[in-house]
């Protein structure tokens, strides 16, 4: 069993990448056994029918009547609260016969999931066993075009990996349906050349940030921060092939029959 948990900044495409990933293992291989689980509290609608839903212990609506925290009070708190029904969620985890991937939609403000003490103490307690657990990063393209953009998404990603060091981590860029092929291309450029990152951030940015923007970038070249990162378009289903085949490689199993 592999679970991997979407984590990304609000908006930048998570749950919707969670709807294509399914419907493309359905297409592809029914035999393919997958659990979805929603572990944003805060949520109102979703466009799929989670298999799991935290909702069902715990809702920012009740913990804002219950204690009369505003919205953003109760969304904490609330995320914290998940802390309390791990093993309701592994109960029902077991009730699915040893599925071989779980899909865990994280809450759309990823630093709630990310940054406490309840993201990585979920993580840990839903990984028992031989279970393998692994991130799915999401950059969101609209927010990459310019070196500065992409720099700062990098180091959220980068936070994130540090936060969960050690779980594997694939990076997607999301929505490029939205961004013109040029840009697209460019932010790939970046991934790959250092110097194609530095003549950009020369080029577009300006004063400080351009200095602050050309000093970080040369700091994640040196540490070998800056990983594959994958483009893909959830809404049109483009490149979740590539995500599933990234998600396999993660796992190691080159013999399995879904590869």
């Amino acid at each position: 069993m592999l679970i991997q948990y979407i984590i990304g900044p609000a908006g930048s495409g998570k749950t919707t990448l969670i709807k294509s990933l399914v419907e493309y293992l359905q297409e592809y291989n029914q035999e393919i056994s997958v659990v979805t689980i929603n572990l944003d509290p805060g949520c109102r609608t979703l466009p799929y029918t989670p298999d799991i839903d935290i909702q069902d212990y715990v809702t920012v609506d009740a913990v804002m009547e219950k204690t009369g925290l505003g919205p953003n009070g109760a969304m904490i708190a609330a995320t914290d609260l998940m802390v309390n029904y791990v093993e309701d969620l592994k109960y029902e985890i077991n009730q699915y016969n040893d599925p071989e991937i779980i899909l865990v939609d994280t809450p759309g403000q990823m630093e709630l999931f990310s940054f406490r003490n309840s993201g990585p103490m979920i993580a840990n307690a839903l990984g028992f066993g031989s279970v393998k657990r692994g991130i799915i990063f999401t950059y969101d393209s609209t927010m990459c075009i310019h070196p500065n953009g992409f720099i700062s998404t990098l180091l959220l990603a980068a936070s994130v990996q540090f936060r969960f060091a050690n779980l594997s981590q694939i990076n997607l860029l999301t929505k490029k349906d939205l961004i013109h092929k040029e840009k697209l291309e460019n932010i790939l450029k970046w991934v790959d050349d250092e110097y194609e990152l530095a003549s950009a951030t020369e080029n577009l940015e300006h004063g400080m940030l351009r200095e602050l923007t050309l000093s970080l970038g040369r700091t994640f070249r040196e540490f070998g921060a800056i990983s594959e990162l994958l483009p893909i378009s959830a809404k049109y289903g483009e490149g979740i092939e590539d995500v599933w085949g990234a998600i396999q490689r993660v796992v190691n199993d080159d013999t399995s029959p879904y590869y």
